[in-house]
């Protein structure tokens, strides 16, 4: 059955019965009632129009829920509020917005009423009396359409005559507040002497030859109503005109009941599920087995209900791929020590998971941020990776990312954390996170527009900084990689190079020699009476004074000489393209530049320390690395046999 037909089931429950039931009772009784019985019938008679009128209040509050549901259904307001007009039990509708503007209105504005968001609800105890009848309920779903749905009837004389009608009532019908009559189904003369009678008074009232029975307002009835009928002297058996009346009352109550009951259940089940679905219990079903619109209203919040299983099945499995590829990504970020390698593959990642148009990536070096990778389009700026990109601390979006170690989002230009500056694109979205080793910022991963439009959400910020974690763990595997490298050719102590790459670089530099036939020649330093010095001062300040030789000997020597510690105080230089005599030269400088002055540290003795050097050439004194380390090693303990402090070339 369609809420049309129940509707008109309504209607014709509470209209057609209450008026047999009412004829009845004014052709039977007004004529022959006798004077002691008229009180007892007027009251009834007020008393049933009142309840006819609250019920007209009721029934408007039905139609405005009604309204509400349809405008969230159909989610179209017009549609709505013509259809509770058409239906013909209400005179006006509209669909109210939460500021009180008129989203969509059917039917005739009343008249001197204000605006329908100002109009009082009959449903209000203390509801002021206007000469309509206004109800209205708050839409649900607020925020996004139409607040509140408001419906009226005029409260004229055809809206008494009908309440009359409805409460199978006699006598004529007045309706006052404040004094004043609102609607009557007399004249107006006799409407005003019936409201100055019943002024200030409730019950029973004789004035004039009529009794009248006066109502107070109440809940749904914001009028004092009065009936009002003229004296007789007899009339028919009381017990007749009571079970007529209560058995007109009766029926009317039960078809009321049950058509109410028919009308609303329908819509009861579904709200209730339509909440289960709101508290996201996504399994909740509405039985839809009506064909009317109940039914069709059941059968589209079923339909949401799957595909809200579907799109959140779709989410979950994508989240669930999303993982899986980030687990990937770094299982092969892990196994890489490439560091700029590693960076390309996070901007690529990221622009691919995304839907970025383009990205950049940039790594902190002392004060400045070195472009490692660029995509997606074309700078001047980033033209040359090798070229630094210098970013001032706080200022651009990478440059406060880099400064603060927080992530940024937003539209370029629109915000103090958002202007950009030196290379910086100078609009569109971004997104940058900053990219972290060792607990230090290092880097900045930024993006720019995605390709369909939208702007970047929290939810990309969260992937993106997945991602960059990921890649930050690489990082450090990086870092620790090349520490480790370092550590296994450099000498702790003075930070000179290892015996280990000294034998790799003498080894390389002799095929180097070999095969462009080029000079080469190799150093050996050794301290004089060095173990005399960690005797009298301590290893401490044996140390010191190997540190401080390391930097004296780096003073007098070129960038493409290896220097290293070769063990204890004697350390090796390795000098390309350098012939017997320059080699003599530069040992003369060393020695002059280790005794110039003595060694100092802090407040302690300064020391006078002077070395011995031993020289060899490449291929006169030895055409491998072992025999030209000896014959190094043999000038320098020839230079030591002849008193320290000076330095010796092996013979050829």
């Amino acid at each position: 059955m369609s809420l049309r037909t129940r509707l008109w089931l309504v209607l014709a429950a509470l209209f057609l019965i209450p008026l047999v039931v009412g004829a009845l009772v004014i052709v039977a009784v007004v004529p022959q009632a006798r004077s002691e019985r008229v009180d007892d019938d007027v009251r009834r008679a007020a008393a049933a129009v009142s309840a006819q009128i609250a019920d007209q209040c009721r029934l408007l509050g039905l139609a405005a829920r009604t309204t509400a549901l349809e405008a969230l259904v159909t989610s179209s307001p017009a549609k709505a509020v013509d259809m509770v007009v058409e239906a013909g039990y209400v005179d006006y509708a509209a669909l109210l917005a939460p500021d009180g503007s008129v989203v969509a209105q059917a039917g005739d504005k009343p008249n001197g009423a204000g605006a329908p968001a100002d109009l009082p609800r009959c449903s209000q105890d203390s509801a002021p009396a206007v000469a309509v009848l206004s109800e209205g309920v708050d839409v649900v779903d607020g925020e996004v359409g139409p607040a509140t749905a408001v419906v009226t009837r005029t409260v004229d004389r055809r809206f008494a005559l009908d309440a009359r009608t409805r409460a199978g009532s006699f006598g004529d019908v007045v309706l006052v507040a404040d004094g004043s009559v609102v609607a009557a189904t007399t004249d107006g003369a006799a409407a005003a002497g019936v409201a100055d009678a019943v002024e200030g008074r409730v019950g029973a009232v004789q004035t004039n030859g009529w009794t009248l029975w006066a109502v107070p307002p109440g809940p749904g009835v914001p009028y004092t109503v009065v009936v009002a009928v003229a004296d007789a002297s007899d009339g028919p058996n009381a017990a007749l005109i009571a079970a007529i009346m209560l058995a007109g009352a009766g029926a009317a109550g039960l078809l009321v009941l049950l058509v109410a009951r028919g009308l609303s259940q329908p819509f009861t089940e579904v709200t209730e599920i339509a909440e289960r679905v709101a508290q996201g219990d996504l399994d909740a079903a509405v039985a839809a087995d009506d064909e009317g619109e109940a039914g069709r209203l059941g059968s589209a919040v079923n339909q949401m209900t799957g595909v809200l299983r579907r799109n959140l099945s779709d989410l979950e499995s994508s989240r669930a791929d999303l993982r899986s590829s980030l687990e990937r990504i770094g299982d092969a970020l892990s196994s890489t020590h490439d560091l700029d390698r590693l960076l390309t593959v996070v901007l690529d990642t990221a622009r691919a998971t995304l839907a970025a148009t383009a990205g950049v990536v940039v790594y902190r070096s002392a004060d400045q941020l070195r472009l490692v990778a660029g995509q997606g389009f074309d700078h001047e700026e980033y033209a040359d990776p090798a070229e630094p990109v210098v970013i001032d601390p706080g200022a651009g979006v990478l440059g406060r990312v880099v400064t603060t170690g927080s992530a940024v989002r937003g539209r370029i230009g629109s915000g103090a954390d958002l202007q950009p500056a030196g290379a910086e694109p100078s609009r569109g979205d971004v997104l940058a996170v900053p990219l972290r080793s060792m607990g230090s910022v290092v880097g900045v991963v930024a993006l720019y527009d995605r390709v369909d439009g939208r702007p970047f959400d929290a939810a990309d910020e969260d992937a993106l900084g997945t991602l960059v974690g990921q890649a930050s763990i690489a990082v450090d595997n990086v870092q620790l990689h090349h520490e480790a490298q370092r550590l296994s050719t450099t000498d702790p102590l003075t930070g000179l190079w290892n015996f280990r790459y000294l034998s790799m670089s003498l080894a390389r530099e002799i095929e180097r020699s070999t095969r462009f036939e080029r000079p080469l020649a190799v150093l050996m330093l050794d301290l004089d009476h060095f173990k005399a010095v960690n005797d009298t001062y301590g290893h401490h300040r044996g140390d010191t004074v190997l540190r401080e030789l390391a930097l004296r000997v780096q003073e007098q020597i070129r960038e493409v000489d290896t220097f290293a510690r070769y063990g204890g105080e004697e350390f090796v230089v390795v000098l390309p393209e350098t012939t017997v005599e320059g080699a003599g030269q530069l040992a003369e400088r060393i020695c002059a530049g280790v005794r110039r002055e003595p060694f100092r540290y802090e407040n302690e003795e300064p020391l006078h320390v002077t070395i011995s050097v031993g020289g060899a050439a490449f291929p006169e004194h030895g055409s491998s690395p072992a025999t030209l380390m000896r014959a190094a090693d043999k000038a320098l303990y020839m230079a030591k046999g002849k008193g320290r402090d000076q330095w010796h070339i092996a013979a050829t």
